[in-house]
Formats: C-alpha cells, sequence, structure tokens
C-alpha cells in the first residue's frame, strides 16, 4: 500500500484556502456572543424575559420580601427550626439589624442584578435587528413593547429598593470596572422622581398593552394599568412627605379602575388557589410553576413558609396581633391564617398540622400554603402566585388617596366597602381543607360611613384585606408609623420583646434599613451608610 504524505500548504491549495487571519481565526460554531445573541431568533423576547428573572432569585429576592414585608413587623414572627435558624431574620423586627444582615445584603443584589440585566436590553435592543423566534424580522410596536416593558420593571426594582434603604445609586447605564469607585447614592427624591417620570412615560405607551389586550398565554406581563397602579404605590410613599402627590397616587390608581379590566374576584380565596393570577382582580403578579421551556420557574416559598411536619421549613408565621385585628364574620382570617389541628387532603389520607416541634406563634400563612396535590416534586419546583400589585389594593389606594388629599369622605367610604362587602360575602369554609379548627361567625361586616375615622378603618381595611401578602412593612414605613407600631408591639405579652431595640429616625424622616457594609466596601466608601449603623 502506498503512502500519501501531503504538506500544510498543498491541502489549503488543494481546497483552495489561502494561508489568512480568516482561516486561523474563524469563529466556533453554535457559540453565541453579544455581536450575534440580538440577530438570532427569539433574542428580544429573551433579553425582557431575563430582566424579569430578578424576581425569580429566591433567597434574595423572594424570602427577602417575606422576610421584610412580613416577618420585621407585626404582622408575622420568622419561626424556623429554633432561633439560630436564619438569626438576622430577628434581628429586622427587633430593630436591631446590622450592615452585614443577610436578608438586606439579598435583596439589594436581586434588585441590583434586575435593574443591570434591564440597563443592558435597553443598551443594546434598540439598535439590534431583532428576529421573532421563527426568524422573521420584528416589529417595530413590539420592539417598543420590549423596552417599556424593561423600563417598568427597572422603575419596580428601585422602587422596592427606595423604600427600603432610601437614596440608593441611580444606574442606568452598564457599568465598567473603574466605574465602581465612582458609584455614590442619589437622594431619595431623585429616585423617586425617576421612578415616576418612567412609569408615566410607560403608562402613555401605546406600545404596552392594556389588561383587556393581553393574550391569556402572556398573563403575568406589564401592561398598562400595572404601570398606572405602582405608580400610585409610588406616589403614595412619598406622600406623607408632600401632601401633594396624594392627588397624583388618586389620579393614577382611577385610571386603573376606568380601565373597567379588572373587578374583585367573588370568593376571595380563589386569589390564591391553583391558577390564581389568572384571576381578573390580578394586576401584576408573579407567576412561579415548573416550565423553563416557557421561562416559567418554580419556587420554595411555600416549603420555606409552610408547617415543618408537612415538609416546611417552619418560617413566617402569623402574630397574635394580626389575628387579633380581624372582626368577628370576616371569612378572610381562614386564608390568612392556619392553626394547629386543620386537615388537609392527601393522595392516601389526610395531613393534621402540628406545630409542636419548633418555635412558632401557634399560626402560619395560609395564602402559600399548599395542599399536597399542589406540590412540586421537589426543591423550587413549587406552581404558586405571589400578587405583587391586586385590585383591592388599587381600590384601598385610591380611597386613601381620596381621603388624605381633601376629597370625598363618601367616596373614599365607598371605596372601602366595595373590598369589605367582597369579603363578608365570601365563603366561610375552605375548600381545599378537610376541616379546619377555626370557626368564623357568620355576623356579616358592617359598612363604614363617611362619619367614620375612615383613616383609621382604611388602615384596617388593608391590613385584614392584604393580611401576609408581603406589603405590611411598606405601609407602616410610608406611613411613618413603623417604629412607633413595633416599639407598642414590644409591650405585648406575646412579643417576646419584638420590637423593643427600634429607634426613632430624625425628625420627620422614614425609617431606613442598613445599607450592605459589603456594597460599601466594594465602592471604596462612594456609598455612605445611613445614619445611626
Amino acid at each position: 500500500m502506498k503512502k500519501f504524505v501531503y504538506s500544510l500548504p498543498l491541502i489549503m491549495m488543494l481546497l483552495g484556502v489561502s494561508c489568512s487571519k480568516d482561516y486561523l481565526n474563524r469563529p466556533p460554531l453554535g457559540l453565541q456572543t453579544d455581536d450575534n445573541f440580538y440577530n438570532s431568533p427569539g433574542a428580544g423576547f429573551k433579553t425582557v424575559v431575563n430582566c424579569y428573572l430578578g424576581f425569580y432569585d429566591f433567597w434574595g429576592y423572594q424570602a427577602a420580601i417575606a422576610e421584610l414585608g412580613n416577618m420585621a413587623t407585626d404582622e408575622s414572627d420568622k419561626g424556623g427550626s429554633d432561633a439560630n435558624d436564619r438569626p438576622f431574620v430577628i434581628d429586622l423586627g427587633y430593630g436591631r439589624a446590622l450592615a452585614s444582615n443577610e436578608t438586606l445584603n439579598g435583596l439589594w443584589a436581586a434588585c441590583y442584578k434586575g435593574i443591570g440585566n434591564c440597563n443592558v436590553a435597553l443598551e443594546r435592543l434598540p439598535a439590534a435587528k431583532l428576529l421573532d423566534d421563527k426568524g422573521n424580522p420584528l416589529d417595530d410596536k413590539t420592539k417598543s413593547r420590549y423596552l417599556a416593558e424593561v423600563r417598568f420593571l427597572r422603575a419596580y426594582y428601585y422602587l422596592d429598593l427606595v423604600r427600603i434603604f432610601g437614596g440608593v445609586p441611580l444606574l442606568t447605564k452598564t457599568l465598567q470596572i473603574d466605574d465602581r469607585n465612582k458609584i455614590v447614592r442619589a437622594q431619595a427624591s431623585e429616585v423617586f422622581q425617576f421612578i415616576t417620570s418612567e412609569l408615566e412615560a410607560i403608562g402613555n405607551d401605546a406600545a404596552l398593552p392594556a389588561r383587556k389586550d393581553l393574550p391569556a398565554a402572556e398573563q403575568g406581563r406589564v401592561t398598562r394599568e400595572a404601570a398606572w397602579a405602582v405608580q400610585a404605590r409610588a406616589y403614595l410613599f412619598f406622600a406623607e412627605d408632600d401632601k401633594t402627590l396624594y392627588a397624583k397616587a388618586r389620579d393614577a390608581a382611577k385610571k386603573v379602575i376606568s380601565s373597567n379590566a379588572f373587578t374583585l374576584e367573588m370568593e376571595y380565596q380563589q386569589l390564591f388557589l391553583k391558577d390564581g393570577y389568572k384571576s381578573q382582580e390580578s394586576v401584576f403578579p408573579l407567576i412561579f410553576g415548573d416550565d423553563p421551556a416557557a421561562f416559567i420557574y418554580g419556587t420554595t416559598l411555600p416549603i420555606y413558609c409552610s408547617p415543618r411536619n408537612v415538609g416546611g421549613w417552619g418560617f413566617d408565621c402569623p402574630t397574635q396581633s394580626l389575628v387579633d385585628e380581624f372582626e368577628p364574620g370576616d371569612p378572610r382570617i381562614l386564608f390568612t391564617v392556619m392553626d394547629p389541628g386543620d386537615v388537609f387532603p392527601k393522595a392516601n389520607g389526610s395531613e393534621t398540622l402540628d406545630f409542636s416541634s419548633y418555635p412558632n406563634t401557634g399560626h402560619h400563612n395560609r395564602k402559600v400554603f399548599l395542599p399536597e396535590n399542589r406540590r412540586g416534586q421537589g426543591w423550587g419546583n413549587d406552581a404558586w402566585t405571589m400578587h405583587l400589585v391586586r385590585y383591592a389594593d388599587v381600590l384601598l389606594m385610591y380611597a386613601e388617596a381620596v381621603l388624605e388629599s381633601g376629597g370625598s369622605k363618601q367616596e373614599a367610604a365607598d371605596y372601602i366597602n366595595l373590598v369589605r362587602a367582597r369579603a363578608s360575602n365570601s365563603a366561610h369554609t375552605d375548600v381545599e381543607a378537610v376541616s379546619r379548627k377555626r370557626v368564623v361567625a357568620s355576623t356579616p361586616l358592617v359598612p363604614v360611613t363617611a362619619a367614620d375615622d375612615l383613616r383609621k378603618a382604611l388602615r384596617h381595611e388593608r391590613r385584614v384585606e392584604l393580611g401576609c401578602e408581603y406589603g405590611r412593612v411598606f405601609d407602616l414605613l410610608r406611613w411613618n408609623t413603623y417604629v412607633s407600631t413595633m416599639k407598642d408591639y414590644s409591650t405585648r405579652p406575646y412579643s417576646n420583646g419584638k420590637g423593643g431595640a427600634f429607634r426613632a429616625p430624625a425628625s420627620g424622616n422614614k425609617y431606613l434599613f442598613p445599607i450592605p457594609q459589603q456594597e460599601i466596601d466594594r465602592t471604596g466608601g462612594g456609598i455612605k451608610q445611613n445614619p445611626g449603623y
């Protein structure tokens, strides 16, 4: 057999290939880069989805919002296996949080990761020749929708940050390594102005769909009404410092109402059952599932907050303070609070809730609890809905804004009563349970009147309607009652001193949590700490 030996130059000549840089530096097949990704099919939509993923960071966002929103207040206690199970959560509610607090570190990182993804999207998408998932050129209206959606998400992350920390770095472009020592905090008022101006522009963008025009398969994506609702929330948060903002909050909430896109669910508990995000009450839900192919990811929050004897970790235990807030005959308590001895079905029999093996208040959060047939296959696989904004919240925001802006007391009472009437007419039984220990009286809720103390009635209604939905801390902070509420709570016999270490902020200032020390260090001290830490 003859052997043929070919030199490399001869092979290249035979193949018609010259020895050039193009030959030596051919791009790897199948590798996407910044240069070619945005021209690939579906890249625009994938980029937008990436901006939502800040919400899907379990420890950084979901657990942190539960810990701050509920457990750092008089709404619920930490729970867990023992006092050493996430002890920094206890510190939040006792008023002794440190700049090393893991909950605060996680929320800061998750929100800025989301903001960073949004900034990348807003820089790269406008100039990209985007294609749909079939490889066809993307139309201009869809691209404009993507950009409006991303701007909303960035504003939402900033709203979470400014409500917890006050002024934060206002980053609207992707940073380079050399920028880290140039990062400083913007004033809270500057962050607020950025948020509200962004939301106003988004709400007026015709490319962003109205809720009525949103296909069923796109539930959970941003709509114009979501932008108006969050705009109202932002105005209300800063209105204690500038009373003129109450009128702006009123007008933004009224736009949501006037859209006629939403109604209150007839049955209160339906919001928290399977597919709660499909409700006509859901304005901006976080949809958790187990279908990564559709960019829908599960959550661990139901495991985190469920009783330990049914496979949960035992966190988020509603307080007696919250239980006592419910009036006799208010069925909302059944779908807010669970008690030992409550029985739920299993595939083979039933399971009885038992809280005896770990520290708790004697209660657990019903809104996040899943009976066995709704649980995922493991850690992070649960399908569940977190309602970031729902219509009842919008109605109560509108009532509050009308009242505080000097509007009609009768109108404010009417909107409060819309929410109370739905509650009063809801079922007094838990449709998912075999049996519940708590029995709700048949007494109907009495409507409030224009002659009542409507501020007190409104704040009561927000607490029982939205109880254990992670908004309590934000209400207390914006009303400037967080410190006084927690100091009062510390005197209750069941508080174990929770709230006793809170100190009032400087006169007229909102309470602020400490800026994570690791973020201060990363910027070489460019970011300054809040007073008192």
